[in-house]
């Protein structure tokens, strides 16, 4: 039977029909007689119910309702009773299995429905009916949304296909009416299946008829292929045919549409989300073809300004600059997003006095520098160049568009830690501005950080007493000197390997051959972890460690050297025979033979910041408060021992830090935290000829990555770090000097 034969001459169901709506899918209709009020609300009466059933009414052109209700059928025929909300069945039907059925016929169907039903049940099919059966694949049910599609609209308008993104996904071009609002869905609805596509689109200004021209990308195989823009206020569809695309390729169209900036976006938010080369060929788009520069420049009667730092990152963006504002016309800077909202910057920055470039190249005047962080819900993706502008009270806005930005995490984080000068870098500025920023960077750099390569120096096939590991970054001068005061050391070359992590792969060559060469010379057992590229002194430890092999961890700087043999072995025995001691440091002395470390103590600045300060630095060697042994806050981590078992059990370094800071201290305290104590051993002695490999990243030195790294070990410690300091020092009114304090002491291990 077909669909219009069972609707009589007042266009009411006689009866209820069952149809076939997809490969295992039904759809019962019934018209509710005029005897049942429209708000009547009707159910199914059945054995056992189907999972998923869903329904919905719909109106009729005559004033009536309409009831579907769609579900998977039983494979044996089964009795469906209608019941009202009262009670009472309103009619029976036999429900088939689905294969015996009569396709739904959508023709006859709209023949009836209200033009507004027609729109609604169009909707359901895509959203509710799709989504519940998970179907976008079944052909039966796809010629059904089709031939929906076409009773809604039988000439559905051209789309055109702008460029083609990646294999797949086009860029396609459109003209939809002002009237439809805000897009809530967008679908595309092929020969074989129906995709639901990101709603993100590039809505222009309304042409002179009336139509708004719109920009998007579809995710689907080839044309030819529907696309079903849904809204609130309606539906558009339009077919996109056969055909070339208007560009060749998206280079060709990127180069050809420089001031396309709103697509520009949107291309390279989608490219970002493609695996493998998608960010890459995003950003080589930018590179080559990039935005005009757009600055406001100094004046002494209007605003004026610069956005020089605009660093889109994965949970917002962070950008800095400098305004001058003689007069009451300035009213802001906003951050122009993708879609054109504009974001004001001052929601969540901070400003701090600074000077901008005169007229000439000698000439600086004062200006106000600032520094501000947007959350975004979503990343923009590898964008080089976000668009801002100046806001002026009269509601007009200039553009200021930044230089292409950094997209390498090493080279963001650089900027950021240049963006606010180190006299400015305080809590302000860090909270809620430089500290989100810099997290996101860390946490995608360290995504990148991996081991390249090993290489092994006559390791033994039995596991050793102790692992020593050494980062190396781009400092080899002390190795000669390290190895031979370690070979040299019977004990030592007994029971210890030394594992160095190069964490500069560009000198590789130059470290394997000092390295064969020093092994060729003492046949100490070492092994060569090279990273891919310079991630930090953390992470490399940390790669070092996993690598390490021995149940005691030492943790050892590269221009630490022995004074003399023993040292490892004192250090060691103080391990072993406490299973309450978590880590211990020895005593380390400059080159003249002054102490540089006896334990390490924590000490308020100015700010209220707890910065990390040794006991007794600076005394002579032989000082005698720092020639016992005893229990200290922390020690430091250029020569830290450990065991194996507790670095792990705590994660070992912890690697947000900038660079190379606090995190011995964070380590001693994470120990601390798990309730074993950190010692301080007098009887163990080494050179430390401190810093050297910190002062080759000259962006730690100038930048704010000291006080960044203190801001942030105080905001992770402060309730630790003062009770440890106040049970340590309140008890026998005792206080840090500035050479040495008077501590309570503990017996030698």
């Amino acid at each position: 039977m077909t669909f219009d034969e069972s609707i009589d001459a007042t266009g009411v169901f006689k009866n209820a029909k069952i149809f076939r709506l997809g490969a295992e899918l039904a759809v019962l209709i019934w018209d509710l007689p005029p005897s049942l009020p429209a708000t009547t609300k009707c159910l199914l009466s059945m054995d056992q119910s189907p999972i998923p059933l869903v329904s919905m009414m719909l109106p009729l052109s005559n004033g009536r309702q309409r009831m579907f209700w769609a579900m998977r059928p039983e494979k044996q025929p089964v009795s469906v009773g209608i019941c009202t909300e009262h009670g009472s069945t309103a009619e029976t039907i036999v429900m088939h299995p689905a294969r015996t059925l009569v396709p739904l016929d959508v023709e006859a169907l709209f023949a009836d429905l209200a033009p507004d039903a027609r729109i609604k049940f169009v909707n359901n099919l895509l959203t509710v009916w799709r989504s519940a059966f998970r179907i976008a694949s079944d052909h039966l049910f796809n010629m059904v949304v089709e031939d929906a599609l076409h009773a809604l609209v039988p000439e559905p308008q051209v789309a055109s296909i702008v460029c083609q993104i990646a294999q797949g996904r086009h860029l396609i071009e459109t003209a939809i009416s002002p009237d439809l609002g805000d897009i809530t869905a967008i679908y595309a609805i092929g020969a074989a299946s129906i995709t639901r596509m990101a709603v993100r689109l590039v809505r222009g200004r309304n042409a002179k008829s009336g139509m708004q021209s719109c920009h998007f990308i579809a995710e689907v195989p080839s044309p030819p292929f529907l696309i079903v823009l849904l809204s609130k206020n309606g539906v558009a569809i339009r077919q996109i045919a056969d055909g070339k695309p208007r560009h060749p390729s998206l280079q060709s169209w990127w180069g050809k549409n420089p001031e396309a900036v709103e697509l520009r976006e949107l291309v390279i938010r989608r490219l970002a989300t493609l695996p493998e080369s998608g960010a890459a060929t995003a950003i080589d788009l930018q590179v080559r073809t990039p935005l005009a520069t757009s600055r406001i420049a100094k004046s002494s009667m209007h605003p004026s300004g610069e956005v020089d730092l605009a660093l889109a990152l994965d949970d917002g963006l962070l950008a800095g600059g400098w305004f001058h504002a003689p007069s009451s016309a300035f009213a802001g800077i906003d951050y122009v997003m993708e879609d054109g909202t504009a974001v004001p910057l001052d929601a969540n920055s901070y400003e701090f006095p600074a000077w901008a470039q005169g007229k000439d190249e000698k000439s600086k005047t004062d200006v106000t520098g600032f520094v501000a962080w947007i959350p975004l819900s979503e990343s923009p993706g590898p964008l080089l160049q976000p668009r801002f502008q100046m806001r002026l009270a009269s509601g007009a806005v200039r553009p200021l568009i930044p230089m292409p930005q950094p997209f390498e995490p090493a080279t963001q984080r650089n900027h950021v830690l240049r963006a606010v000068p180190p006299q400015h870098a305080v809590d302000g500025a860090f909270r809620t501005i430089l500290a989100p920023a810099l997290q996101d960077i860390e946490r995608r750099l360290g995504k990148t950080i991996e081991v390249d390569s090993t290489k092994d120096y006559s390791l033994p096939k039995s596991a050793p007493l102790v692992s020593i590991v050494v980062p190396l970054y781009r400092v080899l001068d002390f190795l000669r000197f390290q190895l031979s005061g370690m070979a040299t050391d019977p004990w030592l070359a007994a029971n210890a390997e030394v594992i160095y992590v190069l964490d500069s792969p560009e000198i590789r060559d130059q470290t394997e051959h000092l390295l064969g060469g020093l092994h060729l010379l003492h046949g100490l057992p070492m092994k060569l972890v090279v990273m891919n590229h310079n991630g930090g002194y953390a992470r490399a430890c940390n790669a070092g460690a996993r690598f390490a092999r021995g149940a005691i961890l030492v943790m050892l700087n590269s221009d630490v050297v022995p004074c003399a043999p023993g040292w490892l072995q004192v250090l060691s025995r103080a391990l072993l025979k406490s299973n309450e001691l978590g880590a211990v440091g020895p005593k380390l002395i400059y080159e003249d033979g002054s102490l540089q470390h006896a334990g390490l103590y924590f000490g308020r600045d100015q700010r209220g910041i707890w910065l990390n300060h040794h006991f007794h630095k600076g005394m002579p060697g032989d000082y005698v408060p720092a020639q016992q042994a005893r229990d200290v806050p922390g020690v430091t981590g250029a020569c830290l021992v450990t065991r194996r078992d507790t670095y792990e059990r705590v994660g070992g370094y912890t690697e947000d830090y900038v660079i190379g800071d606090y995190e011995d201290s964070d380590l001693c305290l994470k120990i601390r935290r798990v309730g074993l104590k950190i010692a301080y051993e007098p009887a163990a002695c080494l050179y430390h000829f401190e810093r050297r490999s910190i002062r080759r990243s000259q962006d730690y030195m100038r930048g704010v990555a000291s006080q960044y790294n203190s801001w942030l070990h105080t905001q992770r410690w402060e309730e630790d770090i003062a009770e440890l300091m106040a049970n340590l020092f309140d008890r026998d009114h005792d206080r840090p000097a500035a050479a040495g304090v008077r501590i309570r002491k503990r017996n030698a291990a």
